[in-house]
């Protein structure tokens, strides 16, 4: 019964997840892989994620639903700064560096997340190192995709 239950799971995962941009570059066996190492969570409206300095150990991609990216504002008020919808990632550099979060993200509406620990993305490196490597790859990619977005938003916000 465990089986049938965890392969069922699988398979929604698998679906999700090949519907998301983030997958593109991955080949069907791949994303079934990948799919393996990935949970579901469910998340309320108002209910926190994760928080500003916590030690991060996973990233999240949204199956359904919407989540606000806050930022402590002087240790006095949390500013919404972004919203995360459906198909998008969140908490990457942890997949990187393990480091502090940078921001605290809470659940806009009643969510459905993916989410990828980096216990399951170690063993998909050590046990697939080309799908493990593509992974990394894709990663790295959004963060260099954020990092120049960012460079953008300062580029502006200094010229005016």
């Amino acid at each position: 019964m465990g089986n049938a239950e965890s392969t069922g799971m699988g398979e929604a995962i698998l679906n999700i997840i090949s519907e998301m941009s983030f997958f593109n570059h991955f080949e069907h066996q791949e994303l079934a892989v990948i799919a393996k190492h990935l949970s579901l969570r469910e998340i309320a409206k108002d209910e926190v994620v994760f928080e500003e300095g916590e030690k991060g150990n996973y990233m999240c991609f949204v199956a359904e639903g919407s989540l606000n990216v806050v930022k402590d504002i002087d240790g006095k008020q949390n500013a919404v700064i972004s919203s995360i919808s459906r198909g998008k990632s969140f908490g990457e550099m942890a997949m990187v560096d393990l480091g502090a979060r940078s921001a605290t993200v809470i659940g806009a509406r009643k969510t459905e997340l993916v989410i990828l620990g980096r216990q399951a993305f170690d063993l998909i490196l050590e046990q697939h190192p080309r799908t493990g490597v593509k992974l990394l790859s894709a990663v790295a990619r959004l963060l260099s995709l954020y990092l120049r977005q960012a460079s953008g938003r300062l580029a502006d916000q200094l010229a005016t």
